[in-house]
Formats: C-alpha cells, sequence, structure tokens
C-alpha cells in the first residue's frame, strides 16, 4: 500500500510541474526553454532517486541467485539506456538531433565496456570448448 500511496503522491507531483511549466510558458516565454530544462533535469533526478533505484535494489535482490555480476549488470544497463533516451528525447526536442544521437551513443558505447569483463570471460569459456 505504501508505493501505491508514493506513486500517487509522484503522479500528482508531475501533474503539478506540468502546471508550473504552462504557467512560466505564459508569464516568461523566453525564459521557458531554460526553466524546462532546468526542472526537467531537477524533476528527472528526483523521480530517479525516489522510484527508479529503490526498485532497481529491489529487482536485484530477486535475483540474487544468478551470478554475482550478471544481475547488477543487467539491471545498471537497462537503468542507463533509459535514461539516456530520456535525455536524448529532450535533446532532440530542442533541435539538437545530432547532439542527443551523439550522446546516446557514448551511454552504448559506455554499457559495452560494462560488459567487457563479462564478455572476454564468456568468449574464453566458449574458444576452450570449441578447441577440445
Amino acid at each position: 500500500m505504501v508505493v501505491d500511496v508514493s506513486v500517487m503522491f509522484i503522479l500528482i507531483q508531475t501533474i503539478a510541474v506540468f502546471l508550473i511549466l504552462l504557467v512560466i510558458a505564459f508569464a516568461v516565454p523566453t525564459l521557458n526553454p531554460l526553466l524546462y530544462v532546468a526542472i526537467f533535469l531537477f524533476y528527472l533526478l528526483y523521480v530517479l532517486s525516489t522510484i527508479v533505484f529503490p526498485f532497481g535494489r529491489t529487482f536485484s535482490t530477486i535475483f540474487e541467485a544468478l551470478p554475482d555480476p550478471f544481475a547488477k549488470l543487467l539491471i545498471g544497463s537497462a537503468i542507463l539506456f533509459y535514461v539516456s533516451e530520456l535525455i536524448a528525447e529532450h535533446i532532440s526536442d530542442a533541435g539538437y538531433g545530432s547532439l542527443a544521437s551523439l550522446t546516446h551513443f557514448i551511454v552504448k558505447i559506455f554499457i559495452l565496456t560494462l560488459w567487457i569483463s563479462q564478455t572476454t570471460r564468456l568468449i574464453e569459456i566458449l574458444s576452450t570448448l570449441i578447441t577440445k
């Protein structure tokens, strides 16, 4: 029941942020893009710290039976990819599509570097199996 109350609270806060953005759009139209980006980033940080990270910790405890780094790497990669997608879409909507695709590409490369040690172990195991 606590989760339902907190989710409803986040939804009400989302509506409040949307109404604030509408007021800003009509009151100060020249500062609207700057204030929109600032509110988006603060709200994204708030949602990540109150919902996404606790969900990731809970989800990783479910998969404790898996070998140690795999569950954490999967959950971390999914969260990084989704946050990167959100920010890239936000940058693209602002009119900087090439910068958005570049940042999304950088995060994809970062996710691949997180998996390099596990991938090299898997390749070594497969190569020993193939050679025998």
